[in-house]
């Protein structure tokens, strides 16, 4: 087991109880409707396996908006049960059919395959809208830290056209929006930090199977960043950030700028304590926490109200 392994498997069973509250779990899921394992990729069905959360309506000719709830881990850990505390959340405040995915992690699956199973999501939301009354017009995709890449890279590969073409995979998806939280948009630049140099050779072999003085010949260098791909398509955004995030420090800024070039709306929220770090508002308890998750339920109305 890598070193990164150890590190976010730790954080992920340390954090559990604060990202997964009994008392606001057991509230908000009174009253979802839960489905579980259910098999979104058969070629991958051991990984590539949701949970579905949604608040029954009476009304039968309701569409639901769907969020896809894609869950971090730095690429090696995390698992979609650490999201159902916030997937029943989603569904509760947004009235949305809530999708909480997980893929396969590295290093077994190394980029891009994470990225290929991921994208069989499309094509399950179009075989199953029938039956499940999927609103197609109002798809958001959220994850946070390696899930925030992950739905980056998706929201990336729904709009450019070159993308599609280098991975091989074609969509004609309409995805909306995505609400991206402490997520790594710049693989590079987010190795290269100093807060990380003890961990970011294992992140890097664990995630591209090369280590990180080996970039410059790997062979999926130009298109491992989702920011090298956004266009004045990609999707309204919103963005977390923390400015003291021990991982992935700067990204959300450098996300923001680039999708304010391209005249793109981004909304956003960032922490400035130290004690709101790297994905806080999971945790909720917290003053940053409260407001970010505030505002982002507030977006998240908007964007399918209009």
């Amino acid at each position: 087991m890598s070193l990164a392994t150890k590190v976010f498997f730790a954080i992920d069973y340390f954090f559990d109880p604060f990202q997964n509250p009994k008392k606001q779990m057991k509230s908000h899921q009174e009253k979802v409707a839960n489905a579980t394992n259910i098999v979104y990729n058969d070629r991958y069905p051991d990984v590539c396996l949701l949970d579905t959360y949604v608040v029954p309506s009476d009304d039968e000719t309701k569409k639901y908006p769907v969020i896809i709830e894609i869950h971090g881990g730095g690429f090696v850990a995390g698992d979609k049960k650490y999201r159902a505390c916030l997937s029943a959340w989603y569904a509760v405040h947004t009235g949305a059919f809530v999708l909480n995915l997980n893929y396969g992690l590295a290093p077994k699956y190394a980029f891009p395959d994470p990225v290929k199973q991921l994208s069989a999501i499309f094509d399950w939301i179009k075989v199953n809208a029938s039956e499940l009354k999927f609103d197609l017009d109002n798809i958001i995709i959220t994850g946070d830290s390696a899930g925030g890449y992950y739905s980056a890279y998706l929201a990336a590969l729904a709009t450019s056209k070159e993308l599609q073409e280098k991975l091989d995979i074609h969509t004609d998806i309409n995805i909306k929006a995505t609400v991206l939280n402490c997520g790594i948009f710049d693989i590079r630049k987010a190795l290269d930090k100093k807060s990380i140099r003890i961990l970011a050779d294992s992140i890097c072999f664990d995630f591209a199977g090369v280590k990180l003085d080996q970039m410059d010949t790997y062979q999926y260098a130009d298109i491992m960043s989702p920011i090298d791909f956004i266009t004045a398509e990609y999707p309204q955004s919103f963005v977390i950030y923390s400015k003291k995030d021990i991982f992935c420090n700067g990204q959300g800024q450098l996300f923001i700028q680039k999708l304010q070039s391209y005249g793109t709306r981004c909304d956003s929220f960032g922490s400035t304590s130290v004690f709101d770090n790297h994905t806080f508002s999971l945790t909720w308890s917290s003053r940053a926490s409260k407001k970010a998750n505030n505002m982002i339920i507030s977006f998240l109305n908007e964007i399918f109200d209009s």
